[in-house]
C-alpha cells in the first residue's frame, strides 16, 4: 500500500541535558495509524543531505514509515555546540527513545544513513537504547582512524580532513558563530570563499608550514581539524573514533560500502564484526553491497572509465536503487515481510575488471595467496629476482600529485580508478610490470606490500600502488597504501596499526622492511592484461608530505631531497602479496 506524505518541520526533541535537537518528520498520512519510525541523525543539514537514489525520505513515508530527519547537536536547526563524535551516542540515545514513542510510531525504530550519519547510528547503538532494532549503513564512518580515516600508516589523512572540515562544516559553523554580527559574518565569508578558491585550484594544499592555513580557516577547522596534522596516529581522538564501531551489536546492519571510499575497511570490518556475531545469534545476519564507488559518487562512472549504468546506487545490477532496497530491507527486518528481500543476494559485491555484480550467501575468503617480486629491471615475478636495487629522488617541494583513489579531496583531484600516464612519466615514481595474465585471475581481499629500501633521510614516505595495465597499455590505479618510515614499527607485519610503539627516526643508508597495507579489492585481470606496482614517496595532497628531515610538515616549511632505494632479490624480497579467489 502507498501512503500519502505529511511532512512536518521542525519537530523538537529535548536531549538529557536539556538542549532541543529538531527535525524534519515525513510520515504516512494515515490518522490514528502507526508505523515503524526511521531515523538519521546529521550534521549537513536535514533538509539538504539526501540523494534521491540512496534515499528518498517522500517514498520510503509512502511504504509506511515514519521517516525522521534530525539536525546533530549544534548544527542547522538544533540547538548547543557541535563537537565532532563527542554528543552522538548520548544524543541519538535520547533520540531513538523519543522517536519510539511519536504518535505515529509504532515503537520500532531503525536508523539509516551514510558517512557521519553512519557513525551516529553505531554511537546510538552502542547505548542500546529501547525501540532501536535495526541498522542501515553507508560509507560508515567510525573505526580505523590510524589505518586510514585520521592516519594511514604514519601519515596525515590532510587532503580528506582539510576537505570535510572546510567544504561539510564550516559554512554553517561561522554562520552560527557570528549570527549576530552581521559584519563580522560578512568578512568571515568573504575569507571562506578566497579560501575556497583556494581549494578548488589546489593552492590552499601547499602550504608549508600547514600551521600558517589556521589564520584563514576559521574557528572550527583551527579548533578540529588542522591540529590534528600535528598530532600522532593513536591520540585521544583516535580512539573515540574508534569507539563507534570496535564492537558488534545485536542488531540486523544492512553495510552500502565502495571499492574507493575513503572509508572501505570500516565497511569491510563492521560487516565481518557483524558476520562473526550473527553465527552465535540468530536473526541478525548482516547484508552487505560493496560497489565501485567513491564516498560521494555512487554513480559508477569516472573521467578515465565507466562501469556502466547496472553499477549505479539508482540501479545496483537491476535489484532497484538504494532507496528502494533500504526500503525492502526494513520491510524484511521490521515488519517480518520474508519476501521482501528474498530476490536480493546476502552479499553483493562489484568485481573491477569483470565489471561485473557477484552475490554470494557471505562474503568470501581468498582461497589462496600470492606474491608478485620486484626487480630492478622494473619487473614483477613469482620468484625472488637477483639482487639489485632501484633509485630515486624525492624532492617534498615538488610531490607526486594525488590522481584517483580513495579519497574525498576538495578541487582538482577526483576520487575513483584513474589513469595513470602523468604519474608514471615522473622520475620519482619507480614501476614494476608483471607479464600479461594467461588466464582470467581474480585477486580478492587484502593486498600488502613488503618493502625493503633505504633512504639518505632519517625520515621519509614509501607510497605503494597497484594498478590494472589493459591490454593496449592503459595503466589505471586501483589501491594504493603508504608508510611514513618513522612508524613502521607501528604497522610492522600486517600494514595495520599497533599500539605501543612510538615514532622513531632511520638511520640513513640502513635497509628497513616496512609493511604497507593497501586495503582490499576484487579484482578480476583478463588475459593479455597485466598488473603494475608503482613505488613512490608521496601522494599530494592525499596526505600530508614528509620533508625528510625528521619534521611535521604542520610545523616546518624546511624540505630536504632524500635519494631513495628500493632493494630487491633473495635477500631483500620486496614484494606485492594478494588474495587470489
Amino acid at each position: 500500500m502507498r501512503y500519502p506524505v505529511v511532512v512536518d518541520g521542525d519537530i523538537e526533541a529535548t536531549m538529557t541535558d536539556g538542549t532541543i535537537l529538531r527535525s524534519t518528520v515525513y510520515r504516512p498520512d494515515a490518522p490514528g495509524g502507526t508505523f515503524p519510525v526511521l531515523l538519521t541523525r546529521t550534521p549537513y543539514g536535514r533538509d539538504l543531505a539526501v540523494n534521491s537514489a540512496y534515499f528518498n525520505p517522500v517514498t520510503v513515508a509512502a511504504a509506511g514509515y515514519v521517516v525522521v530527519m534530525q539536525d546533530c547537536r549544534g548544527r542547522f536547526g538544533s540547538d548547543g555546540t557541535f563537537e565532532p563524535s563527542v554528543n552522538e551516542a548520548s544524543d541519538g540515545a535520547a533520540t531513538v527513545e523519543w522517536a519510539a514513542h511519536l504518535p505515529w510510531s509504532n515503537g520500532a525504530v531503525g536508523m539509516w544513513g551514510r558517512s557521519y550519519f553512519a557513525e551516529t547510528q553505531w554511537r546510538a547503538a552502542r547505548l542500546a537504547p529501547a525501540g532501536l532494532k535495526a541498522l542501515a549503513l553507508g560509507v560508515s564512518a567510525g573505526g580505523n582512524a590510524n589505518n586510514g580515516a585520521l592516519y594511514r600508516g604514519g601519515a596525515h589523512e590532510l587532503g580528506s580532513r582539510l576537505a570535510w572540515g572546510h567544504a561539510s562544516i564550516s559554512l554553517n559553523e561561522l554562520m552560527r558563530e557570528h549570527g549576530d554580527d552581521p559584519e563580522r559574518r560578512g568578512k568571515e565569508l568573504r575569507e571562506w570563499l578566497a579560501l575556497d578558491a583556494g581549494f578548488a585550484d589546489g593552492s590552499c594544499y601547499g602550504v608549508l608550514p600547514l600551521r600558517d592555513l589556521e589564520p584563514r580557516v576559521g574557528t572550527f577547522l583551527r579548533t578540529h581539524v588542522t591540529p590534528s596534522a600535528g598530532q600522532d596516529p593513536g591520540s585521544s581522538f583516535c580512539r573515540l573514533w574508534d569507539a563507534a564501531s570496535a564492537e558488534p551489536v545485536r542488531l540486523p546492519t544492512l553495510h552500502i560500502g565502495g571499492w574507493f571510499d575513503i572509508f572501505a575497511p570500516n565497511t569491510l570490518d563492521q560487516y565481518r564484526r557483524q558476520a562473526a556475531l550473527s553465527r552465535t545469534l540468530h536473526g541478525i545476519e548482516p547484508r552487505l553491497i560493496l560497489g565501485p564507488w567513491t564516498h560521494t559518487n555512487l554513480s559508477g562512472g569516472y573521467p578515465d572509465i565507466h562501469f556502466g549504468a547496472a553499477a549505479s546506487a539508482g540501479i545496483v545490477d537491476g535489484h532497484g536503487d538504494l532507496s528502494s532496497l533500504h526500503t525492502a530491507w526494513f520491510d524484511a527486518v521490521l515488519k517480518a515481510d520474508e519476501q521482501a528481500m528474498a530476490d536480493v543476494p546476502n552479499v553483493l559485491v562489484y568485481f573491477l575488471g569483470e565489471n561485473r555484480w557477484r552475490a554470494f550467501d557471505t562474503l568470501p575468503e581468498p582461497s589462496r595467496q600470492q606474491s608478485w617480486f620486484l626487480s630492478a629491471a622494473g619487473e614483477l615475478l613469482d620468484h625472488a629476482p637477483d639482487d639489485g636495487a632501484v633509485e630515486y629522488a624525492y624532492d617534498p617541494l615538488d610531490p607526486v600529485p594525488t590522481t584517483g583513489g580513495a579519497t574525498m579531496l576538495a578541487g582538482p583531484f577526483p576520487a575513483g580508478p584513474a589513469r595513470q600516464d602523468a604519474v608514471e612519466a615522473r622520475e620519482d615514481v619507480a614501476v614494476f610490470t608483471s607479464r600479461p595474465f594467461e588466464e582470467q585471475t581474480t585477486i580478492f581481499g587484502a593486498v600488502t606490500a613488503t618493502l625493503f629500501a633505504s633512504s639518505s633521510a632519517v625520515d621519509t614516505d614509501w607510497v605503494v600502488r597497484l594498478c590494472r595495465v589493459s591490454a593496449d597499455g592503459v595503466s589505471l590505479g586501483i589501491a594504493d597504501g603508504i608508510i611514513r618510515a618513522s612508524w613502521r614499527d607501528a604497522y610492522a607485519g600486517t600494514g595495520l596499526f599497533s599500539e605501543g610503539h612510538p615514532p622513531a627516526p632511520i638511520d640513513p643508508g640502513r635497509i628497513y622492511e616496512y609493511t604497507i597495507s593497501l586495503w582490499e579489492t576484487a579484482l578480476t585481470f583478463a588475459p593479455g592484461e597485466r598488473l603494475r606496482v608503482q613505488v613512490t614517496s608521496s601522494c599530494h595532497p592525499r596526505w600530508d608530505r614528509n620533508l625528510n628531515t625528521g619534521m611535521l610538515a604542520y610545523d616546518s616549511g624546511t624540505a630536504v631531497t632524500a635519494n631513495q632505494r628500493i632493494h630487491a632479490g633473495a635477500a631483500f624480497p620486496s614484494r606485492l602479496t594478494v588474495g587470489i579467489l
